[in-house]
């Protein structure tokens, strides 16, 4: 069986149009039913992400398009998978990036002028500063490795699904 990924089509009868060529009106309810059978998830488009892989039925008697995606399987789901992942990478360095930006401004107020000058005062101030300063830098260092560990877990998932472990 050949798949092909769901690209945001609204309608089964739309995805099916994309998949065979010259279709009846027969031929595209025969079809329509066959996709939904080997797809019960597009039931329900709006629920549906893009990029999701559907399963094309085989039916001999109509002819899939070929400009349709219906390479082999394996390396639509390496193609898929590596694209998913590599969105994900993105997705976490820039959820990195902006915490570091915070730790960055909030370390950047604990040792400005003002800062200093309003709690020059009182020791238990200066204290909470001290600490809250240290505490920022760590989890500075800690967000930084983790960030290190995801890369590298993602390079190695790459690795492996190119050289077919996975």
């Amino acid at each position: 069986m050949a798949i092909a990924t769901y690209r945001g089509e609204r309608s089964v009868s739309e995805i099916t149009n994309k998949l065979f060529t010259k279709l009846t009106p027969l031929q595209r309810e025969k079809a329509e039913a066959a996709l939904l059978k080997a797809n019960p998830q597009l039931s329900n488009l709006r629920k549906l992400p893009k990029g999701s892989i559907l399963r094309v039925p085989d039916l001999p008697e109509l002819r899939a398009k070929t400009s349709r995606s219906l390479e082999n399987p394996d390396d639509q789901i390496v193609k898929q998978i590596s694209e998913s992942l590599d969105a994900f990478n993105k997705h976490m360095r820039q959820q990195v990036d902006s915490e570091q930006k915070s730790v960055k401004q909030q370390t950047a107020l604990l040792k400005s002028a003002r800062f200093k000058k309003d709690i020059s005062k009182s020791e238990q101030l200066q204290a909470l500063a001290s600490d809250a300063s240290k505490a920022l830098s760590a989890r500075s260092k800690n967000i930084a490795e983790r960030q290190k560990k995801v890369d590298a877990s993602i390079k190695q998932a790459m690795k492996d699904l190119k050289e077919g472990l996975i």
